[in-house]
Protein backbone atom coordinates (compact mmCIF):
# COMPACT_ATOMS: atom_id res chain seq x y z
CA UNK A 1 0.00 0.00 0.00
CA UNK A 2 2.66 2.32 0.72
CA UNK A 3 4.39 1.62 -2.71
CA UNK A 4 1.21 2.40 -4.18
CA UNK A 5 0.91 5.81 -2.54
CA UNK A 6 4.52 6.74 -3.00
CA UNK A 7 3.89 5.84 -7.07
CA UNK A 8 0.72 8.20 -6.93
CA UNK A 9 3.31 10.93 -5.45
CA UNK A 10 5.49 10.61 -7.84
CA UNK A 11 2.93 10.78 -11.03
CA UNK A 12 3.31 14.07 -12.67
CA UNK A 13 0.14 16.05 -13.08
CA UNK A 14 -1.89 16.06 -16.15
CA UNK A 15 -0.79 18.18 -18.86
CA UNK A 16 -4.06 20.36 -18.16
CA UNK A 17 -3.56 20.46 -14.46
CA UNK A 18 -0.21 21.61 -15.24
CA UNK A 19 -1.48 24.35 -17.80
CA UNK A 20 -3.94 25.85 -15.14
CA UNK A 21 -1.14 25.74 -11.84
CA UNK A 22 1.11 27.64 -14.93
CA UNK A 23 -1.80 29.61 -16.14
CA UNK A 24 -2.80 30.74 -12.21
CA UNK A 25 0.94 31.53 -11.25
CA UNK A 26 1.17 33.47 -14.53
CA UNK A 27 -1.72 35.77 -13.33
CA UNK A 28 -0.22 36.17 -9.63
CA UNK A 29 3.24 37.00 -11.61
CA UNK A 30 1.38 40.20 -13.16
CA UNK A 31 -0.62 41.45 -10.72
CA UNK A 32 2.54 41.38 -8.32
CA UNK A 33 4.58 43.12 -10.92
CA UNK A 34 1.88 45.93 -11.61
CA UNK A 35 1.30 46.43 -8.31
CA UNK A 36 5.01 47.07 -7.58
CA UNK A 37 5.01 49.38 -10.74
CA UNK A 38 2.35 51.37 -9.13
CA UNK A 39 3.72 51.50 -5.69
CA UNK A 40 6.79 52.63 -7.17
CA UNK A 41 5.67 55.33 -9.48
CA UNK A 42 2.70 56.73 -6.89
CA UNK A 43 5.04 57.04 -3.18
CA UNK A 44 7.39 59.45 -3.75
CA UNK A 45 10.69 59.99 -2.55
CA UNK A 46 11.94 56.43 -3.65
CA UNK A 47 10.07 54.72 -1.36
CA UNK A 48 8.01 53.04 -3.44
CA UNK A 49 11.29 51.32 -5.00
CA UNK A 50 11.17 49.63 -1.65
CA UNK A 51 8.50 47.17 -3.09
CA UNK A 52 10.95 46.06 -5.58
CA UNK A 53 13.76 45.91 -2.93
CA UNK A 54 11.74 43.28 -1.32
CA UNK A 55 11.29 41.03 -4.27
CA UNK A 56 14.72 41.16 -5.37
CA UNK A 57 15.75 40.43 -2.16
CA UNK A 58 13.37 37.04 -1.99
CA UNK A 59 14.40 36.22 -5.25
CA UNK A 60 18.08 36.67 -4.27
CA UNK A 61 17.60 34.33 -0.60
CA UNK A 62 15.12 31.95 -2.12
CA UNK A 63 17.39 31.66 -5.38
CA UNK A 64 20.48 30.72 -2.69
CA UNK A 65 18.40 28.63 -1.12
CA UNK A 66 17.31 26.51 -4.06
CA UNK A 67 20.93 26.61 -5.95
CA UNK A 68 22.49 24.97 -2.58
CA UNK A 69 20.18 22.10 -2.02
CA UNK A 70 20.34 21.39 -5.91
CA UNK A 71 24.18 21.30 -5.31
CA UNK A 72 23.92 19.16 -2.83
CA UNK A 73 27.50 19.57 -1.37
CA UNK A 74 27.70 22.35 0.20
CA UNK A 75 28.94 22.24 4.05
CA UNK A 76 26.78 23.81 7.11
CA UNK A 77 29.19 26.17 7.47
CA UNK A 78 29.14 27.32 3.88
CA UNK A 79 25.56 27.20 3.95
CA UNK A 80 25.14 29.80 6.50
CA UNK A 81 27.86 32.27 5.25
CA UNK A 82 26.58 32.06 1.86
CA UNK A 83 22.90 32.71 2.76
CA UNK A 84 23.88 35.42 5.54
CA UNK A 85 25.89 37.34 2.52
CA UNK A 86 23.06 36.93 0.02
CA UNK A 87 20.91 38.54 3.27
CA UNK A 88 23.07 41.22 3.28
CA UNK A 89 23.74 42.32 0.13
CA UNK A 90 20.80 44.28 -1.15
CA UNK A 91 19.51 45.86 2.06
CA UNK A 92 23.01 47.71 2.56
CA UNK A 93 23.05 48.80 -0.88
CA UNK A 94 19.66 50.21 -0.88
CA UNK A 95 19.55 51.43 3.09
CA UNK A 96 23.12 53.58 2.44
CA UNK A 97 21.77 54.86 -1.07
CA UNK A 98 18.72 56.42 0.66
CA UNK A 99 20.46 57.47 3.45
CA UNK A 100 22.96 59.80 1.75
CA UNK A 101 20.49 60.64 -1.17
CA UNK A 102 18.49 62.00 2.13
CA UNK A 103 21.60 64.20 2.97
CA UNK A 104 21.25 65.31 -0.37
CA UNK A 105 24.99 63.96 -1.45
CA UNK A 106 24.76 63.84 -5.41
CA UNK A 107 26.66 61.07 -5.60
CA UNK A 108 24.81 58.66 -3.24
CA UNK A 109 25.05 56.07 -5.69
CA UNK A 110 28.85 55.62 -5.51
CA UNK A 111 29.20 54.89 -1.90
CA UNK A 112 26.39 52.44 -1.80
CA UNK A 113 27.81 50.81 -4.43
CA UNK A 114 31.28 50.59 -2.76
CA UNK A 115 29.53 49.04 0.47
CA UNK A 116 27.28 46.44 -1.53
CA UNK A 117 31.21 45.59 -2.75
CA UNK A 118 32.16 44.90 0.28
CA UNK A 119 29.91 42.83 1.65
CA UNK A 120 29.91 40.65 -1.39
CA UNK A 121 33.95 40.53 -1.04
CA UNK A 122 33.64 40.17 2.97
CA UNK A 123 31.49 37.67 1.92
CA UNK A 124 33.12 35.56 -0.21
CA UNK A 125 36.21 35.63 1.77
CA UNK A 126 34.73 34.42 4.79
CA UNK A 127 32.95 31.63 2.83
CA UNK A 128 36.19 30.53 1.75
CA UNK A 129 37.81 30.75 4.69
CA UNK A 130 35.84 27.75 6.05
CA UNK A 131 37.77 25.60 3.47
CA UNK A 132 40.53 25.88 5.62
CA UNK A 133 39.32 26.50 9.30
CA UNK A 134 36.26 24.00 8.61
CA UNK A 135 38.18 21.62 6.47
CA UNK A 136 36.89 18.36 7.54
CA UNK A 137 33.06 19.52 6.45
CA UNK A 138 34.19 21.93 3.72
CA UNK A 139 36.43 21.17 0.33
CA UNK A 140 36.65 22.78 -2.63
CA UNK A 141 33.83 21.38 -4.60
CA UNK A 142 31.70 23.06 -1.45
CA UNK A 143 33.51 26.43 -1.71
CA UNK A 144 33.60 26.54 -5.29
CA UNK A 145 29.93 26.23 -4.83
CA UNK A 146 29.29 28.57 -2.23
CA UNK A 147 31.23 31.38 -3.65
CA UNK A 148 29.67 30.73 -6.97
CA UNK A 149 25.90 31.25 -5.57
CA UNK A 150 27.08 34.49 -4.04
CA UNK A 151 27.55 35.63 -7.19
CA UNK A 152 24.61 34.32 -9.08
CA UNK A 153 21.99 34.66 -6.60
CA UNK A 154 23.89 37.48 -4.47
CA UNK A 155 25.56 39.60 -7.04
CA UNK A 156 23.75 39.55 -9.88
CA UNK A 157 19.79 39.91 -8.10
CA UNK A 158 21.78 43.39 -6.88
CA UNK A 159 22.57 44.40 -10.19
CA UNK A 160 18.14 44.45 -10.85
CA UNK A 161 18.61 46.46 -7.57
CA UNK A 162 20.61 49.14 -8.91
CA UNK A 163 17.92 49.92 -11.50
CA UNK A 164 15.63 50.02 -9.01
CA UNK A 165 17.77 52.49 -7.78
CA UNK A 166 19.18 55.12 -10.62
CA UNK A 167 18.99 58.68 -10.65
CA UNK A 168 17.29 59.14 -13.82
CA UNK A 169 14.49 56.08 -15.87
CA UNK A 170 14.58 53.83 -12.85
CA UNK A 171 10.76 53.45 -13.70
CA UNK A 172 11.58 53.03 -17.14
CA UNK A 173 14.24 50.48 -16.28
CA UNK A 174 12.68 47.98 -14.09
CA UNK A 175 9.26 47.95 -16.13
CA UNK A 176 11.63 47.76 -19.11
CA UNK A 177 13.56 44.64 -17.74
CA UNK A 178 10.69 42.87 -16.64
CA UNK A 179 8.24 43.27 -20.13
CA UNK A 180 10.84 41.95 -22.13
CA UNK A 181 12.19 38.93 -19.65
CA UNK A 182 8.25 37.85 -20.06
CA UNK A 183 7.81 38.69 -23.60
CA UNK A 184 11.40 36.81 -24.66
CA UNK A 185 10.08 33.62 -23.04
CA UNK A 186 6.85 33.35 -24.49
CA UNK A 187 7.55 34.53 -27.94
CA UNK A 188 10.31 32.03 -28.08
CA UNK A 189 7.99 29.38 -27.05
CA UNK A 190 5.37 30.56 -29.27
CA UNK A 191 7.47 30.25 -32.28
CA UNK A 192 9.43 27.28 -31.50
CA UNK A 193 6.00 25.71 -31.61
CA UNK A 194 5.18 27.22 -35.16
CA UNK A 195 8.15 26.79 -36.89
CA UNK A 196 10.52 24.46 -35.15
CA UNK A 197 9.56 21.83 -37.40
CA UNK A 198 9.87 23.41 -40.20
CA UNK A 199 13.60 24.93 -38.90
CA UNK A 200 14.37 22.17 -36.40
CA UNK A 201 17.83 23.79 -36.01
CA UNK A 202 18.50 23.40 -32.05
CA UNK A 203 20.27 26.04 -30.71
CA UNK A 204 21.57 24.37 -27.59
CA UNK A 205 21.11 20.66 -27.88
CA UNK A 206 22.82 19.15 -25.36
CA UNK A 207 21.74 21.72 -22.64
CA UNK A 208 18.02 22.26 -23.72
CA UNK A 209 16.99 19.93 -26.50
CA UNK A 210 13.52 21.70 -26.96
CA UNK A 211 15.08 25.32 -27.54
CA UNK A 212 15.72 26.08 -31.23
CA UNK A 213 17.39 28.61 -33.20
CA UNK A 214 13.76 29.85 -34.32
CA UNK A 215 12.95 29.88 -30.89
CA UNK A 216 16.29 31.91 -29.94
CA UNK A 217 15.00 34.62 -32.77
CA UNK A 218 11.32 34.87 -31.70
CA UNK A 219 12.63 35.77 -28.34
CA UNK A 220 14.61 38.80 -29.81
CA UNK A 221 11.26 40.14 -31.88
CA UNK A 222 9.35 39.18 -28.44
CA UNK A 223 11.92 41.33 -26.62
CA UNK A 224 11.84 44.16 -29.13
CA UNK A 225 7.54 44.19 -29.60
CA UNK A 226 8.07 44.51 -25.44
CA UNK A 227 9.97 47.97 -25.99
CA UNK A 228 7.71 49.70 -28.33
CA UNK A 229 5.07 48.64 -26.06
CA UNK A 230 6.92 50.02 -23.01
CA UNK A 231 7.55 53.04 -25.24
CA UNK A 232 3.90 53.46 -25.99
CA UNK A 233 3.26 53.53 -22.34
CA UNK A 234 5.25 56.19 -22.15
CA UNK A 235 4.12 58.19 -24.59
CA UNK A 236 0.79 58.23 -22.48
CA UNK A 237 2.07 58.44 -19.12
CA UNK A 238 5.59 61.01 -18.39
CA UNK A 239 6.50 58.60 -15.69
CA UNK A 240 7.15 55.94 -18.24
CA UNK A 241 9.32 58.43 -20.77
CA UNK A 242 12.84 57.76 -21.07
CA UNK A 243 15.07 60.68 -19.97
CA UNK A 244 17.24 61.25 -22.83
CA UNK A 245 18.71 64.18 -24.96
CA UNK A 246 20.76 62.57 -27.30
CA UNK A 247 19.93 62.99 -31.37
CA UNK A 248 18.61 59.42 -31.10
CA UNK A 249 15.14 58.85 -30.92
CA UNK A 250 13.76 57.35 -27.88
CA UNK A 251 11.96 54.35 -29.55
CA UNK A 252 14.94 53.67 -31.21
CA UNK A 253 17.44 53.87 -28.04
CA UNK A 254 14.85 51.28 -26.75
CA UNK A 255 14.50 48.66 -29.55
CA UNK A 256 18.44 49.06 -29.25
CA UNK A 257 18.53 48.24 -25.69
CA UNK A 258 16.13 45.60 -26.35
CA UNK A 259 18.33 43.45 -28.55
CA UNK A 260 21.12 42.62 -26.05
CA UNK A 261 18.86 42.45 -23.34
CA UNK A 262 17.04 39.84 -25.07
CA UNK A 263 19.64 37.92 -26.25
CA UNK A 264 21.01 37.81 -22.42
CA UNK A 265 17.67 36.73 -21.40
CA UNK A 266 17.65 33.80 -23.29
CA UNK A 267 21.76 33.02 -22.23
CA UNK A 268 20.25 33.38 -18.98
CA UNK A 269 17.47 30.82 -19.08
CA UNK A 270 19.69 28.04 -20.94
CA UNK A 271 22.70 28.83 -18.40
CA UNK A 272 20.06 27.59 -15.84
CA UNK A 273 19.27 24.86 -18.12
CA UNK A 274 23.08 23.67 -17.93
CA UNK A 275 23.20 23.95 -14.04
CA UNK A 276 19.93 21.69 -13.74
CA UNK A 277 21.38 19.24 -16.05
CA UNK A 278 24.82 18.76 -14.05
CA UNK A 279 22.62 18.72 -10.60
CA UNK A 280 20.53 16.17 -12.10
CA UNK A 281 17.45 18.36 -11.59
CA UNK A 282 14.32 19.25 -13.59
CA UNK A 283 13.24 22.05 -11.58
CA UNK A 284 15.40 23.79 -8.91
CA UNK A 285 12.16 23.79 -6.71
CA UNK A 286 8.16 23.66 -6.49
CA UNK A 287 7.87 27.14 -5.08
CA UNK A 288 6.18 28.49 -8.22
CA UNK A 289 3.69 25.92 -9.80
CA UNK A 290 3.65 25.03 -13.26
CA UNK A 291 6.87 26.73 -13.18
CA UNK A 292 8.98 25.41 -10.83
CA UNK A 293 11.05 27.36 -8.04
CA UNK A 294 12.11 31.26 -8.35
CA UNK A 295 15.16 30.50 -10.13
CA UNK A 296 13.41 28.83 -13.04
CA UNK A 297 11.12 31.77 -12.88
CA UNK A 298 13.85 34.36 -13.04
CA UNK A 299 16.15 32.94 -14.26
CA UNK A 300 16.07 35.22 -17.57
CA UNK A 301 15.96 38.45 -15.25
CA UNK A 302 19.40 37.73 -13.46
CA UNK A 303 21.13 38.29 -17.16
CA UNK A 304 18.66 40.93 -18.74
CA UNK A 305 19.50 42.92 -15.37
CA UNK A 306 22.96 43.08 -16.56
CA UNK A 307 22.25 44.72 -19.83
CA UNK A 308 19.63 46.85 -18.86
CA UNK A 309 21.91 48.60 -16.31
CA UNK A 310 24.44 48.88 -18.52
CA UNK A 311 22.81 50.21 -21.67
CA UNK A 312 21.30 52.85 -19.50
CA UNK A 313 24.11 53.83 -18.12
CA UNK A 314 25.84 54.82 -21.78
CA UNK A 315 22.91 56.61 -22.69
CA UNK A 316 23.50 58.43 -19.29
Amino acid sequence: MQQDNNRQQQTPAPPKENMKARTATAVGYVVVLVGLIAMKACIPDGYGAIGFDLLFWAISLIGAYEFMRAMGCISRAQWWCTMTTCALIIPTFVITKMVLEAKGDPQAWLPALLVLMSVCSLGAMVTAAMLVFDFGNSDLRSTTSSLFCILYCGVLCSVSSNINHMDTNSLLGVTLMFCITVAVDTFALLFGKMFGKAIPLKLAPHTSPNKTVVGFVGGIIGGILAAIVVWGIGCGLEAFRLEYYGKFSPLGILVLISIPTSILAQLGDLFESAIKRGCGVKDMGKLLPGHGGVLDRFDSMLFASVSIVVCFMIIR
